[in-house]
């Protein structure tokens, strides 16, 4: 009986790999390194199966204590059972749902413009569910922690979803799994993602692609955990759910981002290719700093009175009242905020021309009052993802501080510097930055290990890997731009350019940890920063155009044509929609958007990065409340939904096709 066992495990191990092998190659290469450290004895085991009275269990061979200390059937059985149909119980709320007060529907508060068209939705939604009903479907998973995964095949003969996501933060423990639990059989009815030993970055990059395939199931995402697996994982889940881009950036703001640029284009300002030729630019013999309103930047604000000047500094325009106080003047100042707010970034600094000499990198979406500010040769945009013009590399991240950093390696920094840009709170405090800083926040740092069931963007903080300690808290809204810069510093940096991190924060990928006061000085040159001026400009204006190409006033027009397509696409959608049951609404409901998202021409892509975003909102909402068990009326609510859907496509494409209308008519 033994020998029948573990010849049956050894099958299933087999024909795991096999199908790893094929499928899963991330996951293979892992393991078959974890072999490999196994082999040569440079990692010593640590967990031994062991099969005994009808069960597997997994021995600890250092404390000889065992994982589930009973059997793991019934363990498994219990796990199984704690999973249920209900919306309210052991779940991840995927998409936001923002219902506000009836009074403000209409007109709502500043920061809802952005959504306006889904509060209705929303609202609609929230009048006419609850979260105590019950799902007809599951059709995501998320399991955290495998043990040895007898409890995932139970699932889900109970639940059969659609797709699950398997984490486990032990690679031996998820070796051991291989045996008893056949991930191959179940990959060929659902859709399998894992994260095995990931640290918190490159498990967001696989929790990201989980949310985005089929991202109209996420608004309800049940889970389980595994009893011994550390709860540090659903905080990231949450992080990864909070730092979703569409939130970060919702729908009409993007719009009106791809608008923006409309206003200014061909009027004789500077658009800057950031992928362009700087091969020889002064950036590439010179020791550059970029400085961010992160706490490290104030606590070595006299360390920089000393040296600013022997480095050439790009600053980001919500510390230029700090840096103005202290008379540090910036070489580059770059920005991306688009609020009017960001005018009082530039209150006090330009009386004594202050900024008279710097170089303003600004993104799409400046209000038109801050580039009125300077002189047209001072400034240069850069793209945010609009493409117009053609070949244009374009440059986002959740934040400035990010983007300052990319860009300066875009300008072929060979020596970078970076104060400020902590990513992370005061370790001691919880202060998000600078004192001074106008937007900054305390975060609770004595809660800081507590779990919360809401998600906010500030307020939850969690761990990760520090610059200068082992572990840092942070939060969401600053993790997005670590996460930005995991999958960007490897594909912009050079093998020649280093990278240095002054800050008390987050651990940047490919950057070096040092402190201010280890940085000799003493080499540095002090640098001629008239000279610098004019040779900044120089090398910025050579990459850059400040009229467009016949080439791209046709691409224009191209875009326009293809809108209207998309506009005329949507008429026959509202002319031929059947409300006669909610499987045939929802087919033709998501045939518009399959039609819509597929449009990934360098004309289409604008447009369709909004709709997406709009369909995260929209769709999620509707599909998980037709997943209601015990919906009434459903007819009547599928009618109301579809006006409200329709209402909001429309909007979007009405005030794209205005826009490039706009353009086209009066400013070519």
């Amino acid at each position: 009986m033994q020998d029948l066992i573990e010849e049956k495990a050894y099958e299933t191990y087999l024909k795991n790999m096999e199908y790893f092998n094929k499928e899963q190659k991330d996951v293979a290469k892992l393991l078959a390194m974890f072999d490999k450290a196994l082999n040569s004895g440079d990692y010593i085991p640590t967990l031994d199966l062991e099969y005994k009275d009808g069960y597997f269990d997994v021995k600890n061979l250092t404390s000889n204590q065992y994982l589930y200390g009973g059997d793991s059937n019934k363990l498994s059985e219990k796990l199984k059972n704690k999973v249920d149909f209900n919306k309210d119980h052991q779940t991840f709320e995927g998409a936001p749902l923002y219902n506000i007060p009836d009074e403000l529907l209409n007109n709502p508060p500043e920061d809802f413009k952005v959504v306006e068209g889904v509060l209705h939705i929303m609202k609609y939604y929230a009048m006419n569910t609850n979260s105590h009903t019950n799902m007809i479907d599951i059709d995501k998973f998320i399991v955290i922690g495998t043990g040895l995964g007898m409890h995932i095949s139970m699932i889900d003969e109970k639940i059969s979803s659609k797709q699950y996501i398997i984490i486990e933060d032990n690679l031996e423990l998820f070796k051991l799994s291989l045996f008893t639990t056949e991930y191959y059989k179940l990959a060929q009815r659902a859709k399998l993602y894992f994260s095995i030993a990931d640290d918190e970055n490159a498990f967001i990059q696989i929790m990201n692609e989980f949310l985005a395939n089929q991202f109209f199931y996420n608004r309800y995402m049940k889970y389980v955990k595994f009893p011994t697996h550390t709860e540090d994982k659903i905080k990231q889940i949450q992080n990864a759910l909070i730092t979703q881009p569409y939130i970060f950036f919702p729908y009409k703001a993007t719009l009106f981002k791809y608008m923006k640029p409309l206003e200014y284009m061909n009027d004789g300002y500077n658009l800057l290719n950031v992928g362009g030729d700087f091969s020889n630019s002064v950036f590439k013999d010179k020791p550059v700093l970029v400085l961010a309103a992160g706490p490290s930047l104030i606590d070595n604000i006299e360390w920089l009175k000393n040296n600013h000047h022997k480095f050439i500094i790009v600053a980001i325009s919500t510390i230029l009242n700090t840096l103005h106080k202290h008379n540090i003047k910036p070489d580059v100042v770059t920005q991306l905020d688009g609020g009017e707010t960001s005018l009082k970034f530039y209150e006090d600094v330009l009386e004594d021309g202050f900024l008279s000499d710097a170089a303003m990198i600004f993104g799409s979406n400046i209000p038109v009052k801050v580039r009125q500010m300077f002189k047209k040769e001072q400034v240069f945009y850069f793209d945010e993802g609009e493409k117009y013009v053609s070949n244009y590399t374009a440059l986002t991240s959740p934040c400035i501080g990010s983007v300052s950093l990319i860009l300066s390696l875009l300008l072929n920094a060979k020596e970078l510097y970076l104060l400020g840009i902590n990513l992370a709170v005061n370790q001691e405090t919880g202060q998000s930055h600078s004192a001074d800083y106008m937007y900054g926040y305390q975060a609770d740092t004595e809660n800081k290990d507590k779990l919360s069931n809401v998600m906010e963007n500030t307020k939850n903080l969690f761990q990760v890997r520090g610059n200068f300690r082992e572990t840092v808290y942070t939060n969401a809204i600053m993790h997005a731009s670590v996460q930005s810069l995991y999958r960007n510093m490897p594909i912009v940096k050079k093998e020649y350019q280093t990278v240095y991190n002054l800050n008390d924060g987050s651990y940047i990928t490919q950057t070096i940890p040092k402190y201010t006061k280890d940085i000799d000085t003493n080499l540095f040159e002090d640098i001629d920063k008239s000279q610098l001026s004019i040779a900044i400009k120089e090398d910025l204006k050579k990459s850059s155009i400040t009229k467009l190409s016949d080439k791209d006033i046709s691409s224009i027009r191209q875009r326009l044509v293809d809108a209207k397509e998309t506009y005329k696409e949507i008429e026959n959608y509202s002319k031929t929609i059947s409300y006669s049951n909610k499987e045939q609404y929802l087919y033709d409901l998501l045939g518009i958007v399959s039609y819509i998202l597929h449009k990934q021409k360098n004309e289409s892509v604008n447009l369709t990065a909004v709709f997406l975003s709009f369909f995260k909102y929209s769709l999620t909402a509707i599909l998980d409340f037709f997943n209601t068990k015990n919906l009434k009326n459903a007819k009547k609510h599928i009618k109301n939904f579809d006006k409200l859907v329709q209402k909001e496509m429309f909007s979007i494409v009405d005030i794209y096709i205005k826009g490039l209308e706009e353009f086209l008519n009066e400013r070519v």
